[in-house]
């Protein structure tokens, strides 16, 4: 059965639909794979920030949805997420702490046989909870020379996530992004 794997030693991510993404990926070589012709994609009108998510194959009969982040050419993070969601709209009328802590705990379980336990993370009773309403994990971690993985719960933005992190990319990436020339266009809604 397909099923996931990341390389401990370099972060190189292999994926149900037999897509490598490794951490020299660019968005020049990711634009001519196979997986580019069905990505959306998505700049937010931050570029050079750009986003691209597709589908990386089934995982235990679910979709995989997977989401590479970019800055210019460089590969800040991917994302992964088995999708537990019934078919329909992807929206907060039909959010479920239910559905996301059942993708959270196979994310967990899955990262733990592959990476062995978390440096960092445990259980914790998210705020307040409804009767009847289930907890979600803290956020659990896997640290390396190369970078970091974690599997997340994110209760503002209403997403359950693998994220692998390229060493420090991003902090790199807010950076140049904010040296950036003020072009004096402001988009107000």
């Amino acid at each position: 059965m397909p099923s996931i794997h990341i390389d401990a030693r370099d972060g190189t991510i292999g994926l149900p639909n037999g897509q490598r993404i490794g951490p020299n990926l660019t968005q020049d070589a990711f634009r001519v794979s196979p997986e580019f012709a069905s990505a959306r994609k998505r700049d937010c009108g931050t570029l050079p920030w750009i986003h691209y998510h597709f589908s990386g194959g089934n995982l235990d009969g679910k979709e995989l949805l997977a989401s590479l982040c970019f800055y210019d050419q460089i590969l800040v993070y991917v994302s992964l997420c088995a999708d537990l969601y019934p078919p329909g709209s992807k929206d907060w009328s039909n959010y479920s702490l239910a559905v996301e802590e059942a993708t959270k705990q196979p994310h967990d379980g899955l990262l733990t046989r592959i990476l062995g336990k978390p440096n960092k993370g445990g259980s914790f009773l998210l705020g307040r909870l409804p009767k009847g309403e289930v907890t979600l994990k803290r956020p659990l971690f896997w640290n390396f020379p190369w970078g970091r993985i974690c599997s997340v719960h994110d209760s503002r933005g209403g997403g359950t996530f693998i994220t692998i992190n390229y060493g420090d990319r991003m902090d790199k990436a807010n950076k140049a992004f904010r040296s950036r020339p003020f072009t004096g266009i402001i988009n107000v809604f």
